[in-house]
């Protein structure tokens, strides 16, 4: 168990956000700036071609139109663990038995198949490159072809999750568990006060086409300008290296889909930092597909400060 006492100095020291900034940044609508003028990129066609092409797992896609494609997912991750450590809910098992270094405090969850939440969005897939990055937002910013949310690397506390893992062990029934914040796949569930959404913060380790050392990426995923995510190991096999990508974490080089090269995103192998995942799109953004996306990444940023709000009235009251 943690020393509460001494954490909650630590927090009544740490910047609570207000209620005015709050509001602002779940208005509804992105905050960050969106491309306006754009440039084609090449290969659209064969972008499309692609996707195409790609086998999905609990997810169904259609192409309404030659440049959309909507992905309709269960959410159901291939792989999980009976147990995670998420913030406290109505289905904790415990009281708060970690702490991660950000300071969030984690309950024994048990893992709820049936309220997992699916989801239904179309994306553009003839990408186009803007003449400037749009920031990624909390909450999803593209699918994982195994009809799975991507999200940037960052929690609500502002802190690259995979670096703010942390883990618990405990016996019951003869059985021994060790759930954690972040299972081996690099995803987990956002609370089931916030709607539930499975979710990678990382390259999906327990995918068949992330690749290997030796063997290349192939599409794991698309991001929501349509630019297509590969694992971290380039058309040779070897690791892609966070210096050989841009801030958006692209490149554009060769891959199995795209032997001439073309354009894509690369989710690092190894790298628990902001470059785990997607910092900034390099392609337009539908403004509309990003406010009902940012909504969901709201709603942690709510939990999570309203739950720092209540601490921090406690911890006056009590006069820490």
């Amino acid at each position: 168990m943690p020393n509460l006492p001494a954490f909650a100095r630590a927090v009544l020291g740490a910047t609570v956000l207000s209620t005015t900034l709050l509001a602002a940044s779940c208005s509804g609508t992105s905050s960050a700036s969106t491309t306006t003028t754009t440039t084609t990129t090449t290969g659209e066609t064969s972008y499309v071609t692609a996707y195409k092409a790609l086998t999905w797992a609990n997810a169904t896609v259609t192409f309404p139109t030659s440049c959309t494609m909507t992905v309709t997912a269960t959410g159901v991750p291939p792989y999980h663990d009976p147990y995670y450590l998420a913030p406290s809910t109505s289905a904790s098992v415990t009281g708060v038995v970690a702490t991660t270094a950000s300071g969030l405090q984690l309950t024994v969850t048990p893992y709820i198949a049936a309220d997992i939440a699916s989801s239904t969005n179309t994306i553009n897939i003839c990408p186009t490159k803007g003449t400037s990055t749009t920031s990624t937002n909390l909450g999803p910013i593209g699918y994982t072809t195994a009809g799975e949310f991507l999200y940037n690397a960052f929690e609500a506390t502002s802190t690259p999750a995979l670096g703010d893992n942390v883990s618990y062990s405990y016996t019951t029934g003869g059985v021994t568990y060790t759930p954690a914040f972040i299972d081996k796949c690099n995803s987990h569930p956002t609370p089931a006060t916030t709607g539930y959404t499975w979710h990678y913060h990382g390259v999906p380790q327990c995918l068949s086409n992330v690749g290997s050392l030796g063997t290349p990426s192939h599409i794991i995923g698309i991001a929501l300008d349509g630019y297509p995510v590969y694992g971290g190991y380039d058309n040779t096999g070897a690791v892609v290296q966070v210096s050989q990508l841009d801030a958006c974490n692209g490149i554009t080089s060769a891959t199995p889909e795209f032997p001439n090269g073309a354009y894509h995103y690369v989710l690092p192998v190894g790298v628990t930092t902001k470059y785990s995942s997607l910092n900034c799109y390099t392609g337009t953004v539908s403004g509309t597909l990003m406010a009902k996306m940012d909504k969901l990444g709201c709603r942690m940023r709510t939990r999570f400060n309203v739950d720092k709000k209540k601490e921090h009235d406690w911890m006056v009251k009590m006069g820490m």
